[in-house]
């Protein structure tokens, strides 16, 4: 209703002004002497005139002053806002479109703020580091994996890459994908405190010229179980070598012996047997580690005492301590019955290699204890013994696979030397843990660590670190 009020008010001023400019130049065209009124009608139209024109622009502005202001909140980054001026209005259809163009930026800059979060979230949860470099080489975007593999915490969007990370091969390798155009990969070692080796793939982006994306792959775990399986393959072939080797060598020498020399015969024959006995311990141990790393080892616990375990187990090995002078002694705690509730068969597999270790390998008139004991956090079971001990440069690779701390004499005793890998992941599959303390001179302790009195065993058969130590 207010504008057509305005426009019919409008209309009446420019129909006064026109008819005064009329009559003006009638007058004019007819009598010179009517001049005076000529120019009072003229006078009369201009001042017509300016009031329209200033009303005008007035109204004009008032109009159009709810579309500035919200085109100007929209510009602050107020996408709320809205002008809201009726159809009624000089500029109704125009505030009716502006809203409509606002309803609709702010419906697309929604759904950019949605794919930018997503997109963020999706960067922040790869475990793939993701790098992103502009046409100038700089840095446009790291994400948090990436910054964890690189041990980097300080802001570096925008720094170039070399300022970075100071690698020249990763450098050349990225520098191929922005030349060739296309997807370069390689891996790359990376030193400092958390040594990493990295697959790196590098993309050019065809659309977006010198812009360069490049995804980096953690397989610094990857190749260390390479490693250790191609490790295994050849320590197995050599253990195995030396006893095929030895008893074709004797049954070959053996066949030629039985009719001249009966008494070496019989020696021959005894090499046989000793190498014999040695594949298959090396054979059963090899057996026992794929059931253990393939769960096909199911752990049955239960409830039993310490103390008469432990009375067996001492007594297998008395005669072989006995011809050493070596003595075994067991020790419980006083007054308290120990009780254990873990696999019986596991646990005697994991006494008998650490109690057969000290016996085989201290000198005569040594001592051996086994003890167990309870401790806040739950059982210990130690074997203890005050032979020769170990050095410090074995301590670490004491538990791998083959590794031995005399190789000479380990083999000469019927080592097969997975013994003490076999008892880390027993330990490991039944909730415990295992530990060594020794020193050259004064003798060597392993701790058997179960917590809450070994109940709470796991019916699995491996641990996560017999897992990463596989070489299938």
């Amino acid at each position: 209703m207010r504008g057509k009020l305005r426009v019919r008010l409008l209309l009446v001023v420019w129909a006064v002004v026109s008819g005064s400019v009329v009559i003006s130049g009638l007058v004019l065209s007819c009598a010179a002497s009517f001049g005076a009124l000529g120019a009072c009608a003229l006078l009369a139209g201009a001042c017509a005139g300016a009031f329209v024109s200033e009303l005008s622009v007035r109204w004009f502005d008032e109009s159009v002053r709810p579309l500035t202001d919200a085109a100007r909140r929209m510009q602050d980054g107020d996408l709320s806002v809205r002008a809201r001026v009726g159809k009624s209005e000089d500029v109704g259809q125009l505030g009716a479109a502006f809203d409509q163009l606002a309803g609709s930026f702010s419906r697309t800059v929604g759904e950019l703020r949605g794919e930018r979060d997503l997109v963020s979230r999706i960067l922040d949860g790869m475990q793939e580091g993701v790098l992103l470099l502009d046409k100038e080489g700089k840095v446009a975007l790291m994400n948090p994996a990436l910054r964890e593999m690189l041990l980097i915490s300080a802001d570096v969007i925008g720094q170039p890459l070399l300022e970075v990370v100071r690698h020249a091969e990763l450098k050349e390798l990225l520098d191929k994908a922005r030349t060739t155009k296309s997807t370069c990969s390689g891996e790359v070692e990376l030193g400092g405190l958390k040594p990493r080796r990295l697959l790196v793939r590098g993309t050019a982006f065809t659309q977006h010229a010198g812009g360069l994306l490049a995804v980096f792959f953690d397989v610094t775990d990857i190749r260390r179980l390479e490693s250790l399986r191609r490790d295994f393959v050849a320590n197995v072939s050599h253990e195995l070598r030396t006893p095929v080797t030895a008893v074709l060598s004797a049954a070959e020498t053996l066949d030629i012996a039985l009719e001249k020399d009966p008494e070496g015969a019989r020696r021959f024959l005894g090499i046989i047997e000793r190498n014999a006995a040695r594949l298959q311990g090396l054979i059963e141990d090899l057996l026992d580690l794929s059931r253990i790393e393939s769960r096909e080892l199911k752990l049955r616990p239960e409830r039993f005492g310490f103390e008469p375990f432990a009375l067996h187990l001492v007594g297998l090995f008395r005669d072989r301590a006995d011809k050493k002078r070596i003595v075994i002694r067991l020790e419980c705690p006083a007054g308290d019955a120990l009780e254990l509730e873990l696999d019986r068969r596991a646990l005697e597999q994991v006494l008998t290699n650490l109690v057969d270790n000290a016996v085989k390998y201290c000198a005569e008139g040594s001592t051996v204890v086994l003890r167990g004991e309870r401790s806040e956090s739950g059982t210990r079971l130690l074997v203890e013994d005050d032979g020769p001990g170990i050095e410090d440069k074995h301590m670490v690779r004491l538990f791998e696979r083959f590794y031995r701390v005399d190789a000479g004499r380990s083999r000469e005793m019927g080592g097969t030397g997975l013994g003490l890998s076999i008892c880390k992941h027993l330990v490991e599959a039944m909730g415990g843990s295992i530990h060594v303390r020794s020193a050259v001179g004064k003798g060597t302790t392993f701790e058997v660590r179960f917590p809450d009195m070994g109940g709470r065993t796991r019916d699995r058969a491996s641990s996560p670190s017999a897992s990463e130590d596989a070489a299938a």
